[in-house]
């Protein structure tokens, strides 16, 4: 058998496979997490930005009213993280 056809066969059932699982909701927890990760990093970068302008944590803004913090709480306020 031709590895070409083979692979695409493997393909098509994975594909198949994780179509399956988001249509049913299963993949629901694995996005919301990899979403709220993202968000953090996110916030963890405007916070670093912050800083290198010269803010000071703690006295010119908090950490939890960074907006990639408050996204990242939405999500996991959604999807029960």
């Amino acid at each position: 058998m031709n590895p070409f056809i083979l692979y695409s066969i493997i393909f098509a059932l994975l594909v198949a496979a994780v179509g399956a699982a988001y249509t049913t909701g299963a993949l629901d927890p694995v996005i919301g997490q990899i979403a709220k990760y993202m968000l953090k990093a996110k916030a963890e970068a405007e916070v670093q930005e912050m800083k290198t302008e010269g803010l000071k944590e703690g006295q010119d803004f908090l950490r939890d009213e960074v907006p990639g913090n408050q996204q990242a709480a939405e999500v996991g306020e959604k999807f029960g993280l």
